[in-house]
């Protein structure tokens, strides 16, 4: 589903635009930054426009220190779970300076990021926000156990999802874990035997997917599962899980690359997918110390980090080969494969994914205003530049999320992340 997008900026009559420097501008400018100025036009709001034309000569905002970009990117994260009356706001669409619906799937995984960053800071508020965003959670599940995909258009149908569930179940884990309220670990648990009843005999979810098919992603939602196995002690979740790592592996190439890991048929999958992939299967072989599903991982981890390192720019899909005739980036991807990186680092001692995950944050950075209005300052856009395919104009929950949790990794790992400073 997409907002109706604001009139084209060249489609105004000129009288309307009320400015000679937008005149000069309209007939000048590429006309996917020329929607930019919508949001001047209208709100008198030049953040947009500057967000683009940084985008468009791909300078970009100067990268400041991790810490800044972390407290900026929670304040963010904050601002769009007030906005989104209990679950967090989808996104922030720059152009229109609307808020998106709350979106279930991604309130859900924001959960542990919310708890880990109040842990860093010694905040209570942090851990009361993160159990709102469970308590609101727990409104949202169907009958079934199952969790309706989102964002939460009104127009849309409350249809049971698999991954959606999955990342759900992950937040709810984490809040029962912060809390010890039996409410969110029986919603885990209802929502895990759900996944288990139509799990398909081969290992794959081949139902209440986005595309009625099995996708290679969805082993994000089995890790989940793998964790909430051990805290419920539901041995089954544990098998269910391994099976679909499985089935997984068997959708690798010898090169590392994934079948079935797009969002769109006959289309390449997105660094974004192809993080989740990773994330889910070395998620998944750590816990379990299994190397077959670890390897797996590094594999395709390693191929992305030799297609970075030859231009220093991690394209925002790769199809078959590994191949991509992108020249933009898709930045929740960048911040996920930072994420895994990093974990990879840690496991291997590897300096060239230190250097990766360095690379890829410094991205991220660039593409990130910390200073502006609401919504704005502290945003993840989609896409960098930000008026690029994947949802442009909008400043994503999830690419906030992924770039938290990068920065907290790393943080952790010594780069003295200070709890009582945000500049």
């Amino acid at each position: 589903m997409i907002l109706e997008s604001p009139p084209a900026l060249s489609a105004l009559p000129k009288r309307s635009l009320g400015n000679r420097a937008l005149g000069w501008a309209r007939g000048r400018v590429d006309g996917r930054v020329r929607d930019a100025f919508w949001a001047l036009r209208t709100r008198r709001d030049l953040s947009v426009a500057s967000l683009a034309l940084r985008s468009a000569t791909r300078l970009g905002f100067a990268p400041a220190s991790d810490r800044a970009h972390l407290h900026a990117t929670v304040r963010w994260l904050e601002a769009a779970h007030d906005a989104g009356g209990g679950g967090v706001a989808a996104f922030y669409d720059a152009r229109t300076g609307a808020w998106g619906p709350p979106y279930p799937e991604t309130t859900g995984y924001i959960i542990p990021t919310i708890l880990e960053y109040g842990q860093l800071r010694q905040e209570p508020r942090f851990r009361r926000r993160a159990l709102r965003m469970a308590d609101w959670l727990l409104t949202t599940q169907l009958a079934s156990g199952a969790f309706p995909i989102g964002p939460l258009w009104p127009e849309w149908e409350r249809r049971a999802i698999v991954f959606d569930t999955g990342q759900i179940i992950d937040g709810l884990t984490a809040a029962y874990t912060a809390s010890d309220a039996a409410a969110y670990l029986e919603a885990a648990v209802r929502a895990g035997r759900w996944l288990e009843r139509i799990q398909a005999t081969d290992g794959s979810w081949k139902s209440f997917t986005p595309l009625d098919r099995a996708n290679s992603y969805d082993v994000r939602a089995a890790w989940a599962l793998l964790r909430l196995s051990s805290v419920a002690n539901e041995a089954g979740f544990r098998s269910t899980a391994v099976r679909h790592a499985r089935w997984v592996l068997q959708q690798q190439e010898p090169d590392g690359w994934f079948r079935l890991a797009s969002f769109e048929r006959d289309r390449p999958p997105l660094t974004h997918t192809i993080a989740y992939t990773i994330e889910g299967l070395l998620g998944c072989g750590l816990d379990l110390g299994d190397d077959a599903f670890v390897r797996a991982a590094f594999r395709a981890a390693d191929a992305l980090r030799r297609r970075q390192e030859q231009d220093g720019f991690l394209r925002a899909y790769f199809a078959q080969g590994w191949t991509s005739d992108a020249t933009w980036s898709c930045l929740p991807g960048t911040a996920q494969m930072a994420l895994v990186w990093l974990r990879k680092a840690e496991v291997a001692g590897d300096d060239a994914d230190r250097h990766a995950a360095e690379r890829a944050l410094r991205s991220v950075k660039r593409g990130q205003p910390r200073k502006g209005r609401v919504g704005m300052a502290g945003g993840v856009a989609g896409s960098f530049p930000v008026y690029a395919a994947y949802e442009p104009y909008r400043l994503l929950n999830w690419g906030a999320k992924f770039f938290a949790d990068a920065l907290l990794l790393k943080g952790s790992k010594g780069a003295g992340l200070d709890a009582r400073q945000e500049s």
